[in-house]
């Protein structure tokens, strides 16, 4: 049968939709693919890994031209997901670390954040609800920090054109948010320059 060492089936299509090419591929690199992985990440890991593979290959009817296709394929399957797995890992421990350290800070600190965002969440709601153009010049304008003349080159307007909507744009957004978060769109302005 279809085994890795058995020279004559070398050339012979797989297709890994057979239940019984399946089980005989899975029993026959399993280990070797786990022992594989355990060079890279920690044995529990290897596990998930593999079966991770193996059932990815399993969904996708995954075919292969010749015994050597597929193991160079499963080996370096294996590998790529072990160092996404280092990565995914060493991302998630730096994000540990930065939760630690922001639940070590202030209470208050966490809550202004919600404020924060809350404001600047209210600020955007309100210019979306702007005409398509005030909309456009307000954003560029006043949160992505653009001067008039690149709000005019990049949208195809004349200087003048820009200033008016930018002005049209302002007045409409101090009658609909309250004085403070009013502020602070003009703030964002200037933290943007």
């Amino acid at each position: 049968m279809l085994m890795h060492n058995d020279h004559n089936t070398l050339d012979t299509p797989i297709q890994l939709n057979d239940p019984a090419v399946f089980d005989v591929v899975y029993k026959s690199y399993y280990h070797p693919l786990r022992f594989y992985a355990a060079k890279f990440v920690q044995p529990e890991d290897a596990e998930d890994i593999i079966e991770n593979l193996f059932l990815k290959c399993w969904n996708r009817q995954q075919q292969f031209d010749s015994t050597i296709h597929m193991q160079a394929f499963l080996y370096h399957a294996v590998k790529n997901a072990c160092l996404d797995h280092i990565k995914v890992s060493k991302n998630a421990a730096q994000r540990h670390l930065r939760i630690a350290h922001a639940e070590e800070t202030v209470p208050t600190d966490h809550l202004h954040r919600i404020i924060h965002a809350e404001v600047l969440a209210e600020i955007y709601r309100a210019v979306n609800e702007l005409p398509p153009q005030c909309s456009k010049v307000i954003k560029m304008g006043f949160i992505e920090g653009m001067n008039n003349s690149e709000i005019a080159s990049t949208l195809g307007l004349s200087e003048q054109s820009v200033k008016n909507y930018k002005g049209r744009g302002l007045i409409l957004l101090k009658n609909k948010l309250s004085g403070s978060t009013f502020a602070l769109l003009l703030l964002l302005s200037q933290m943007n320059h």
